[in-house]
């Protein structure tokens, strides 16, 4: 039947890359929760008990390899957003639209991660608050662990009622509605933190629109 003619594609298998993302994304969680619970801590603190976060001690601080495990988690949560642009972006079912995206994903992550540490930097330099930008560093890598949580959740609960590869665009919806959620609250968490600080009000708003808001408008109006 299919004789000089590629084999078709089920379409389920085109998200084969993201669920393979979400496993990854499980097994870094699971190292960050039993080798780094300073970082697994400090994350749960974040999301919903932010004054815990501030008034930690000094040995409750996260140690390099829990910062590092976030900033993997951080960059597959990009990469798994990538992979679903990717097959939403698709016309057909191909194997290598869910591969493009994730490695666009993951570029924009680490773009993203090094321009918000530089501008950070120079923010600091200026302002003389290094503590209140090393706050907003930690507010972003913390809730970059939960943004993959939910997606991962998102993704099994959606691939869980898949309704073919026609309903892709629901399930983008679904993600893009997810990010936005994400990015609310993590805006939030970033504002309480300069307040908490003392931070300027004005450098504080400039430091949010700057390097979260701004950015994330110009990414979704380009892929959304």
């Amino acid at each position: 039947m299919f004789e000089g003619m590629p084999l078709p594609i089920s379409p389920l298998h085109v998200y084969a890359l993201p669920l393979w993302i979400c496993v990854f994304g499980v097994g870094a969680t699971a190292l960050l929760r039993v080798q780094f619970d300073r970082e697994w801590a400090l994350t749960m603190w974040t999301a919903y008990q932010i004054k815990r976060v501030w008034q930690r001690l000094a040995d409750e601080s996260a140690r390099t390899g829990g910062t590092l495990t976030s900033h993997a988690i951080g960059l597959l949560a990009w990469a798994l957003i990538g992979s679903l642009w990717g097959v939403n972006a698709s016309a057909t079912p191909a194997l290598e639209t869910a591969g493009h995206g994730a490695l666009w994903g993951a570029l924009i992550g680490l773009t993203a991660l090094i321009a918000r540490h530089l501008g950070g930097w120079m923010g600091a330099w200026v302002t003389l608050e290094q503590d209140a930008v090393q706050r907003g560093f930690e507010v972003d890598r913390h809730m970059r662990n939960w943004l993959l949580w939910a997606l991962i959740a998102l993704v099994v609960w959606e691939l869980a009622q898949f309704n073919g590869f026609e309903s892709r665009g629901a399930m983008w919806m679904h993600v893009s509605t997810a990010w936005w959620c994400w990015l609310g609250l993590k805006w939030l968490r970033q504002f309480q933190s300069v307040v908490n600080k003392r931070l300027h009000i004005g450098w504080g708003i400039a430091y949010i629109c700057t390097l979260e808001i701004g950015p994330s408008l110009l990414l979704f109006e380009y892929v959304g």
